[in-house]
């Protein structure tokens, strides 16, 4: 199915780009969130009279998420009961990485954490938040034993 895209969208294409997807996903996806319309000659005429107000619209979306990025800590410790060798009694997830710094300036969803898999080790691990598919951040996760904390 052809669309076109009405904002930016990783891995698929840029605003007003005519792209082609499997139906499903711009139905059940695209569609609703209002992210593309259907490749008509009618919705192309629609699309070129909207193109200024979607492009306005998309700067402001990245100026509010760059103001976020600025507002992230660029590092977080997240403290967990772990075994002698090192292994996590439960993995640390991105929801678990958003509780640690969501407050009231800040306040972005778990879906915005890419991890490439839960975190089931002690270490240091590298997170990428993403705001917008132009706005891009990375921090630094710290898991740590629950005892050094306690120690301290």
């Amino acid at each position: 199915m052809d669309i076109i895209l009405l904002e930016k969208i990783s891995k698929l294409g840029d605003i007003g780009e005519t792209v082609k997807v499997k139906s499903g996903f711009a139905r059940n996806y695209l569609f609703p969130n209002k992210k593309a319309i259907r490749a008509t000659e009618e919705n192309k005429k629609v699309y070129e009279e909207k193109k200024e107000e979607l492009e306005k619209a998309n700067l402001e979306k990245i100026k509010s998420a760059k103001e976020k990025v600025g507002l992230l800590p660029k590092k977080v410790k997240i403290y967990r009961e772990a075994s002698e060798q090192g292994a996590l009694f439960g993995s640390v997830t991105s929801r678990d990485i958003v509780k640690e710094f969501n407050d009231d300036n800040i306040n972005i969803s778990a879906k915005d954490v890419i991890l490439k898999s839960n975190i089931k080790n002690i270490g240091e691990y590298e997170v990428e938040v993403v705001l917008h598919p132009e706005v891009i951040s990375k921090i630094k996760v710290y898991v740590r034993n629950i005892e050094e904390s306690v120690a301290k």
